[in-house]
C-alpha cells in the first residue's frame, strides 16, 4: 500500500506545484504585459528620436561642409567664385555680397537680374537693411549616427566648389565655428529658409542660400521604412505639412497619429511624425486563462518527461566522457611519437657530425615522415575542431579532378614502394571538371590512401579509380587488406571510433580521420561510403556533384 501510496503523493505534489506555478504564470503575464506596452511606446519614441537626430546630423553635417568650402573663397573675383560655385552645385540657390553700411551689392536691389533675385532680396530685405541681427555661430552638440549612403552623398555634393579654383590649392575645410560667420534659418511667408555667410576682414559679408527642394530631395533617402506595415513615417515642415512620407497610411487622419518629435535646430519648428491605424494595444485583451492553462499543462509534462531525459542525456555524456577520454588517450600517444621519433634522430645527427651521407639521408627522410604524420594529426584535429564547431569554411573553385587524383595518388608512390606495394590507377577520363575546394578533396584523398597503405597486405596492390555516373563522379580507393567487420563499416565515421581488436590496435591513428572526411564531403554535396572488396579489402567511394554546390552551413 505503501509504495502505492508514495507514487499518488508525488503526482499530487508535482500537480500542486504546476496549479501554483501556472497562476503565478498568469499574473506575472499580466504584468510583463504592462511593461512590454511601456516598453514598446518608449522605445517607438527612441528610434523616432534617433531618425530626427539622424536627419537633424546630416543637415549639420552639410552645412559645415558648406561652411568649409565658403571660407576658402577669397578675392580677387569673390563674386565670380561665388556665381560658378552656385552654377555648380544644385544644394545652392542664390548667392550675396554684402558691404558695411547696409549695402548689398549683389544681387542689386535696385536691378534685379530675374524674379529670383527680386524675391531673394525681398525676403531677407529687413536683414540686409540692418532691422534684423546676423546670427552669430552655434557650436553643435555630437549626436550620433548611422552611416547612411544617402547623407554621404549629400555631403560629398556640399563640397562641390567653384570650376576656376584649383581644389589642390584649397585649405582644408575648418568648421563654421571657427570662422567669422553664421548660420541663420529665415522665415518667410511660413516657409523655412536656411542662409550661410562669412565676413572677412574689411567687414564685407557674402554667402549662400540653400535650394531647400534639392536639399531635401537627398534629405528624405535617410528616411528609413516604417516597422511595421500598419505605421508610416511623415517629416513635416514648420506649418505641419508633410514633406516626405515612408509608409501607406495615411497621416491626415487625425486618429492616426501616435507621436511627434523635433527634428533639430538645424530645421527648426520642423517634426518627425510616427503614425499607425492600428488600434491601441492597451486596448486589446489577452487570453490569459488559455496562456496560463497551457503553460500549466506544458509544465506537467516537462517535469514528467525531465526525469527521463535527464537520465537519457547522463548516460549519453557519460559514453561520450569514455571516448573523449580515450580520444585524448590516443592523440597524446599519437603526438608523442612521432615527437620521440623526430627528436631522436635529430639528436644523433646532432651527436654523429661525421655520419655518412647514406645514413644522414636515411634520418632526414624518417625525421620528414613523422613531421609530415604529425602535420596530418594536427590538421585533423583543427579540422574537427572548426568542424564542431560550424566555423570549417570552403573555397570553391573550378577544379579537374581527374589532374587532382592522379597528383596525389602518384605522391604516394615512394612510400607504396617502401613498403612493398604497388599503385593501380583507373582514371576512366582525361578532364573531370567540377566546382569544389580542392584542398578539401585532396585531404579526403590522401586520407583514405594512407589508411589504404597501413591495412593493406605486403606484397598486394592500393587501387584508386574515377568513374563519372550520371550527374556524379565516383572515386574509389580499394585495399586488399583484412577488411571492416559488418557490425562496425557504419561506426567507423562516427567521432572517435576505432574498431578496438588485433586488426587495428597496433595502427597509428585517433579515430577522427573518417568522420572529418565524410563531413567535409557532406558540406561539399557529397558523400563518402564503405564497400567490402571482392573476398578481403575495403573500399571507400567519394561521390562528388558534376554541378556546384554551396557548402553546407551547419550550426
Amino acid at each position: 500500500m505503501k509504495l502505492v501510496r508514495t507514487p499518488m503523493i508525488a503526482w499530487i505534489l508535482l500537480l500542486f506545484a504546476a496549479m501554483t506555478i501556472g497562476g503565478m504564470a498568469i499574473f506575472l503575464l499580466q504584468q510583463q504585459q504592462a511593461s512590454l506596452l511601456r516598453m514598446a511606446g518608449e522605445a517607438r519614441r527612441v528610434k523616432l528620436e534617433t531618425e530626427a537626430a539622424t536627419i537633424n546630423l546630416t543637415v549639420t553635417e552639410t552645412r559645415e561642409s558648406l561652411a568649409g568650402e565658403l571660407a576658402t573663397l577669397s578675392d580677387p573675383g569673390l563674386l565670380n567664385k561665388l556665381e560658378n560655385w552656385r552654377l555648380s552645385n544644385p544644394l545652392i540657390r542664390n548667392v550675396f555680397l554684402w558691404a558695411p553700411g547696409s549695402k548689398l551689392i549683389f544681387p542689386n536691389p535696385s536691378q534685379p537680374a530675374s524674379s529670383e533675385e527680386q524675391d531673394f532680396c525681398n525676403r531677407y530685405a529687413s536683414l540686409f537693411s540692418g532691422q534684423h541681427p546676423w546670427a552669430l555661430p552655434r557650436k553643435e552638440s555630437d549626436l550620433p549616427s548611422d552611416q547612411f549612403q544617402a547623407r554621404r552623398e549629400l555631403t560629398q555634393l556640399a563640397k562641390t566648389v567653384p570650376t576656376a579654383e584649383s581644389s589642390s590649392s584649397r585649405p582644408p575645410a575648418t568648421s563654421i565655428t571657427t570662422a567669422a560667420g553664421g548660420w541663420l534659418p529665415w522665415f518667410w511667408e511660413d516657409s523655412l529658409h536656411l542662409l550661410l555667410w562669412m565676413q572677412t576682414a574689411d567687414g564685407r559679408r557674402f554667402g549662400i542660400e540653400l535650394e531647400m527642394a534639392a536639399l531635401l530631395s537627398r534629405l528624405v533617402t535617410i528616411l528609413p521604412p516604417p516597422a511595421h506595415d500598419d505605421q508610416s513615417l511623415a517629416l513635416l515642415d514648420d506649418r505641419g505639412n508633410i514633406v516626405h512620407q515612408s509608409g501607406r497610411i495615411d497621416p491626415s487622419e487625425p486618429a492616426a497619429q501616435v507621436m511627434t518629435v523635433p527634428v533639430g535646430d538645424s530645421l527648426p519648428h520642423w517634426q518627425l511624425g510616427l503614425y499607425s491605424n492600428a488600434a491601441d494595444p492597451q486596448g486589446k485583451t489577452t487570453p490569459y486563462l488559455l496562456v496560463g492553462g497551457l503553460l500549466t499543462l506544458t509544465l506537467v509534462c516537462t517535469i514528467l518527461l525531465g526525469g527521463s531525459l535527464l537520465l537519457w542525456q547522463a548516460r549519453q555524456g557519460l559514453r561520450d566522457a569514455r571516448r573523449k577520454t580515450g580520444f585524448v588517450a590516443n592523440v597524446s600517444h599519437e603526438l608523442k611519437t612521432p615527437l620521440t621519433s623526430i627528436r631522436m634522430y635529430v639528436e644523433m645527427l646532432e651527436e654523429s657530425p661525421q655520419i655518412g651521407e647514406e645514413r644522414r639521408m636515411r634520418y632526414l627522410k624518417t625525421i620528414g615522415d613523422e613531421a609530415r604524420r604529425l602535420t596530418r594529426l594536427v590538421n585533423n584535429l583543427l579540422d574537427f575542431s572548426r568542424l564542431e564547431q560550424g566555423r570549417k569554411s570552403y573555397r570553391l573553385a573550378q577544379t579537374d579532378l581527374h589532374q587532382l587524383v592522379e597528383r596525389v595518388a602518384t605522391s604516394q608512390l615512394p612510400r607504396l614502394q617502401t613498403l612493398g606495394l604497388s599503385l593501380q590507377l583507373n582514371l576512366d577520363r582525361d578532364e573531370v571538371l567540377i566546382d569544389t575546394d580542392s584542398d578539401a578533396v585532396e585531404q579526403v584523398l590522401l586520407n583514405l590512401i594512407d589508411n589504404a597503405i597501413k591495412y593493406a597486405a605486403e606484397g598486394k596492390i592500393v587501387k584508386v579509380s574515377m568513374q563519372s555516373k550520371g550527374d556524379q563522379v565516383e572515386i574509389t580507393v580499394s585495399d586488399q587488406g583484412p577488411g571492416i567487420p559488418a557490425a562496425q563499416r557504419e561506426k567507423v565515421f562516427e567521432m572517435f571510433h576505432r574498431i578496438d581488436n588485433a586488426l587495428t590496435s597496433h595502427q597509428q591513428g585517433c579515430g577522427l580521420g573518417l568522420s572529418i572526411a565524410r563531413q567535409l564531403l557532406r558540406d561539399l554535396g557529397g558523400n563518402l561510403r564503405y564497400t567490402p572488396g571482392q573476398g578481403l579489402g575495403s573500399s571507400f567511394i567519394i561521390s562528388l556533384p558534376l554541378t556546384a554546390q554551396p557548402p553546407e552551413r551547419r550550426p
